[in-house]
């Protein structure tokens, strides 16, 4: 994909240079409980993976979380338009990409369908950033250098050399692209489209003889069962069948004995389990603990509600933790609950999702 920039006319350029005007705060939070459907911001902060006190601070401080609003949109289909400005485009069911699309946005729907949005709700996807995302904009706008991007973008050398340096998405910055040109968000965060990604998908898509369940970590209590999809088997003359070639991609994977975490090897499998834990092998931590497969997003440390692995003293375990409206975390074990001493308390990551055998 390539603009001629040179076409635009000198507003669309200015619109991309400059920063967007826009108010975020308690207006965006109000407007993001009342898309889901909910009852309160603690509700919110559970879905969107962030403490109250973050809501908190945002709504204090004016700030729209521009990463929120691209996950938003790529999770749910949203406008940018809709979730920055309030503006009417496009569809505004948040569910429309779900299996039941008709299902009301409240609560109890998103929680028990909260593994089947398109990207995650909870945690950031994994955008492309640096380099890769510098020379994708170089090449969509026809530019000979990045110098000027640069210029186009409204930001100086520097600014661009720290992206490049730690690899960074510059999230505001997508979203003036996107709505200046209407390129899709999609492309711009991963160099591809979505029907890129579902025939992707469809060629991996692994065959199944062993049937597992995804156990949500949001309420590991309330099992949902999730069977692999069969994929298509492909026939020759002779009418013997075969499977399409599959990528595998690995992860360490440990065990907990006695507090420790001790490495056990790794854990190969298809990018379809992958996405189905809810986690890339990049940033995921597998651990095999009490006849069951946790998978941790070590991405995610503050502290919501669910199931966290955790270190006390360097002590290691897998429990629920959970953020009260005082601010402060606590360990769950049944009805009783503990104050977390946040010096000596570590959070590794949280479990997205809990491999069993039935």
């Amino acid at each position: 994909m390539i603009i001629d920039i040179k076409k635009f006319n000198k507003d669309i350029v200015k619109s991309i240079s400059s920063p967007i005007l826009v108010e975020g705060g308690k207006v965006f939070v109000n407007r993001l409980v009342h898309l889901f459907g909910l009852r309160s911001k603690v509700e919110l902060s559970e879905f969107i993976g962030v403490s109250t006190g973050a809501i908190a601070t945002w709504q204090t401080r004016n700030t729209m979380p521009y990463e929120l609003v691209i996950r938003l949109h790529l999770a749910t289909g949203i406008s940018v338009e809709y979730l920055l400005f309030d503006e009417l485009k496009g569809d505004l069911n948040v569910m429309q990409y779900l299996p039941d699309p008709t299902l009301q946005p409240n609560y109890a729907n998103i929680k028990f369908n909260i593994s089947k949005f398109r990207y995650s709700l909870t945690s950031p996807a994994h955008y492309d950033g640096g380099a890769v995302l510098i020379e994708r904009l170089v090449t969509l706008f026809q530019l000979e250098s990045k110098v000027d991007l640069a210029d186009l973008c409204g930001i100086n050398a520097g600014t661009l050399g720290t992206w490049h340096t730690r690899k960074s998405t510059p999230h505001e910055l997508l979203c003036r692209i996107h709505l200046a040109t209407g390129v899709s968000m999609h492309f711009l965060c991963f160099g591809k489209e979505w029907d890129d990604v579902l025939s992707m998908r469809n060629k991996n898509q692994p065959a199944s003889t062993n049937r597992m369940d995804f156990v949500s970590s949001s309420d590991f209590r309330d099992v949902e069962i999730r069977p692999f999809i069969e994929a298509n088997k492909v026939s020759d003359a002779s009418g013997h069948y075969s499977m399409p070639e599959v990528t595998f991609f690995k992860s360490d994977i440990y065990s907990i004995d006695d507090g420790s975490k001790i490495k056990n090897g790794a854990y190969q499998s298809n990018a379809i389990l992958w996405e189905h834990a809810g986690v890339s092998p990049n940033d995921a931590l597998v651990i095999r603990h009490n006849q069951a497969t946790y998978f941790i997003n070590t991405e995610i440390k503050t502290v919501t509600k669910g199931l966290y692995l955790f270190a006390i003293n360097d002590v290691h375990q897998i429990g629920e933790l959970k953020q009260l409206p005082d601010g402060k975390v606590y360990f769950i074990d049944g009805d009783d609950k503990y104050q977390i001493n946040q010096e000596t308390t570590k959070v590794i990551g949280k479990v997205v999702s809990v491999l069993k055998n039935i």
